[in-house]
Order: C-alpha cells, then sequence, then structure tokens
C-alpha cells in the first residue's frame, strides 16, 4: 500500500483515457507499482464497462451505440514494448516504461546535482524527465507554475511535504518551495511530468531560470 497514493480523480481520469500521454504514463507505472492503485484502476473499469452495457442493452439506438463507441476509443492503450529496451543499468524500470527507453539512452549529469534521462513522449506538451539522485543529495530548491506529478521507481526520497519510496505518487506541490533529498540505501530514481518549466529559488535562480525556460537545463 502507498504511502502517498494518487489522487481519486487523476485515477478515474487515467482509467475513462482522460489524461494526456505524459501524466497517463506517470499514472500507469504508480498503478504498476502499488497493488492499491491497481485495485482501484480495476474497479473503476469495470464499473466503467458495466455503464456501457447498461447503456447498449437498455436501448440498441444509433446515439447509444455511437456513445458506447466512444467511450472505448477514449481509453489509451499502452505502447508495446520492444527487447532493444530491456538492458542492463534499467532493471527497476516497470514494463509501462520500456517502450520509453530507446537504445543507447544514458544519463546525462546536470548541475553536478543529479542525472536526467530526457524522454521523449509525442504530441504532449508536458517535459518527461528520469532523475537520479545519489543518497543525500538533493535537487536545487525550486517551485512549479504548473502542474508536476512524480512517481518513485526506486529508492526513496525526502522534501518539505513527506518522505517518498517505491510505488509513491506526488502531486505538485505548486507555489511552494522544495528541496527533494534523496534517502539512504539505493539511489533514488524517480519519473517526472511538468506542465511548466520550474522556477529555481536558491541563489543561483537568477542566472539558471532563462536555461531552465529554455529547457537547456
Amino acid at each position: 500500500m502507498s504511502r502517498h497514493p494518487a489522487p481519486e480523480e487523476l485515477l478515474l481520469d487515467y482509467a475513462t483515457g482522460a489524461l494526456s500521454q505524459a501524466p497517463a504514463l506517470a499514472v500507469a507505472l504508480h498503478v504498476a507499482l502499488d497493488q492499491q492503485a491497481r485495485r482501484a484502476v480495476d474497479r473503476l473499469n469495470a464499473v466503467g464497462g458495466a455503464l456501457v452495457e447498461g447503456e447498449a442493452a437498455a436501448s440498441l439506438d444509433d446515439a447509444a451505440l455511437e456513445r458506447a463507441m466512444a467511450r472505448l476509443d477514449e481509453v489509451a492503450v499502452e505502447p508495446r514494448a520492444t527487447p532493444a529496451a530491456r538492458r542492463p543499468g534499467f532493471e527497476w524500470a516497470p514494463p509501462p516504461l520500456l517502450p520509453y527507453l530507446r537504445p543507447g539512452m544514458g544519463w546525462r549529469r546536470i548541475l553536478d546535482k543529479f542525472d536526467e534521462i530526457r524522454l521523449d513522449v509525442p504530441g504532449d506538451a508536458y517535459r518527461v524527465s528520469l532523475l537520479r539522485l545519489e543518497p543525500g543529495r538533493g535537487l536545487p530548491e525550486h517551485k512549479h507554475p504548473g502542474y508536476e506529478y512524480t512517481v518513485c521507481l526506486q529508492g526513496g526520497y525526502t522534501d518539505e511535504t513527506g518522505s517518498y519510496g517505491v510505488g509513491d505518487f506526488a502531486v505538485g506541490p505548486g507555489d511552494q518551495r522544495h528541496e527533494p533529498i534523496a534517502d539512504v540505501g539505493d539511489p533514488c530514481i524517480a519519473l517526472i511530468v511538468v506542465e511548466k518549466p520550474i522556477i529555481l529559488t536558491g541563489p543561483w535562480g537568477r542566472w539558471l531560470n532563462p536555461l531552465v525556460s529554455r529547457g537547456i537545463i
């Protein structure tokens, strides 16, 4: 059971296919790692199926059939993993992540503080990254002008909002400043989905934020 589950409304949007691809990937990883979230999505899918069947049984007119088919069309289909994604160094990666790990992809050191792999999610405006922090190391203090979704994939981290382990899901914290620091043990690896560039709030933010806003760092 996750200490920090995804909000129910987000699970509902995921189950009905209402999320765009990047947030849906974050929720899919949470569901893959957390049994409680998986049961919740299964229940939501079962309820949605019952509603579709009930509507079809109540009326067989064209309008009812079109509504039922529209609901089916909205359900996201996970891309299929390729054998090239299964390689040493990514044993921690849950199945929904594998299709996004291209051959030759590797970690890039950022600001001598953490490692990043930028993921390509076609047709989505979100910035999607895998971040890796060594134990005791942290991200620069920052805040978020837009939505941020984080799911922990290995190890754990602690910030001003709490402590997060494998499978835990975080939304925000929005305008609140935070400085995630990796816990003792395995390196912390997390998927981060950001709607808008973060704003660094530390002493170097004034010079670095233009580079962040352009996606250079």
